[in-house]
């Protein structure tokens, strides 16, 4: 009779595969060797490159200053003694600056940066992730930068600092008008991704109305992000697709939403001629977001007639040029600070010449730069920052006699820091 046949057990198939490893790994020295070697000999290359070449100490495509060769002390002007003394020997590594600058070093000067930053970027996209460095890509190629932190705290600090701000400017005749405009992402929420979750990007609306609804100052409301989103629905360009700022043509919507607030007609649309002055305008979402196939924006100048009789003046440096535009920004990265030459501390528009005109104090982000044009139409304008400025708004408003405010910030602002507290300065 013959003998039934063993049947292989779990042990004998693990044996089998040793055996096979065995028999094939001379085989395999050479390529794991070679695959090795290459491995060592690119960390040894790039390495060195980061050693060789002249640190960058600016990134044009991600408009940021980049961190340069770390040091392991602070600059100090004394000798030896008088630096141990003050306690400045290798005190930025023994407090961990340095080791925290040296990862910064590396990664801000690695050796073909933006190549790699854009690889990730395709395979994230590539692995149906559909976002990368919490950019989400969004219908027609919108980049839309994801706001998950509702930070309502600092909303609620934010307006309750305007409106004591508005209650002290009401003894004073001075009406107050604080503007919320929408972030991309909500603005354009008809381009997010199918199941995306917006219950976070309703949380610091809901927290901004509520706010409204109990507050007791004469402060006058106005929520920007309605009337933009119900043209964005109707398919018009109202935010740019690559950059977290709102169109020129975004711009004149909100202005004439103010204008009609304010009982002023509005320049109509036709009273504008539109000027096109960068078809390769690429903004901060996709500079975070390494889609490097995303196609540019296009951004434009909505030109008046006498709109180069103006005198835009930068306080911060004593510098002052005509118009509204610094041109020289068209050539950089950075485009959309041609807007009255980007983020300043104080800035003043005013129309040359005697003929006396009403006169609008500003208090805004980045927002307002290109809101400044259609404004400068009816006012002259004091421009503030409360990100720089650091004195006395009300102060301001009595020295340079303006009848009303307007306080513009976009939600992104309103809840990333209390930077409007310092309004309250001068007035408490």
């Amino acid at each position: 009779m013959d003998q039934k046949k063993k049947k292989p057990s779990l042990q004998d198939e693990t044996d089998a595969w040793v055996v096979m490893q065995i028999k094939i790994a001379d085989k395999t020295k050479g390529s794991d060797r070679l695959g090795i070697g290459l491995f060592l000999a690119m960390i040894a290359i790039f390495g060195a490159l980061i050693l060789i070449l002249p640190d960058k100490t600016f990134s044009e495509q991600e408009n940021r200053v980049l961190q340069t060769a770390p040091k392991l002390q602070s600059n100090f002007e004394g000798s030896f003694a008088e630096r141990v003394k003050a306690g400045k020997f290798l005190d930025r590594y023994f407090s961990g600056d340095f080791a925290e600058d040296v990862s910064d070093y590396y990664a801000d000067q690695f050796p073909a940066r933006d190549v790699f930053v854009g690889i990730k970027g395709a395979f994230e996209i590539a692995m149906l992730k559909g976002e990368n460095n919490d950019v989400v890509l969004g219908k027609n190629q919108y980049l839309l930068t994801r706001m998950d932190k509702a930070a309502t705290e600092n909303i609620e600090k934010n307006f309750d600092a305007a409106s004591a701000f508005a209650a002290y400017m009401e003894t004073e005749g001075v009406p107050v008008t604080f503007a919320a405009a929408g972030r991309v992402i909500d603005v354009m929420r008809g381009s997010l991704p199918a199941l995306f979750p917006v219950d976070t990007l309703d949380k610091p609306w809901d927290a901004l109305t509520a706010l409204c609804e109990t507050d007791g100052s004469s402060m006058e409301m106005l929520n920007l992000l309605v009337p933009l989103r119900a043209h964005a629905d109707r398919g018009e360009d109202v935010m740019y697709r690559t950059d977290h700022h709102w169109t020129t043509y975004g711009a004149y919507l909100a202005y004439t939403e103010i204008m009609k607030a304010w009982d002023v007609e509005p320049a109509a649309k036709d009273a504008f001629t539109v000027e096109t002055v960068s078809n390769a305008f690429y903004g901060t979402a996709w500079r975070n977001a390494g889609m490097k196939w995303i196609a540019p924006d296009t951004m434009e100048y909505y030109r008046y007639p006498g709109d180069e009789d103006y005198t835009t003046t930068i306080h911060d440096n004593n510098t002052s040029f005509a118009g509204f535009y610094d041109r020289s920004f068209l050539e950089v990265t950075d485009q959309y600070s041609s807007f009255i030459s980007g983020n300043h501390a104080y800035v003043t528009v005013e129309r040359n010449g005697d003929e006396p005109r009403e006169r609008l104090m500003l208090i805004k982000d980045s927002f307002g730069h290109s809101l400044v044009p259609f404004l400068a139409y009816h006012y002259d304008l004091e421009i503030v920052d409360m990100r720089y400025y650091k004195k006395s708004v009300a102060e301001l408003v009595r020295e340079t006699g303006c009848s009303r405010v307007l306080i513009l910030n976009n939600m992104d602002s309103l809840t990333s820091a209390a930077s409007l507290g310092m309004l309250r300065m001068g007035i408490e």
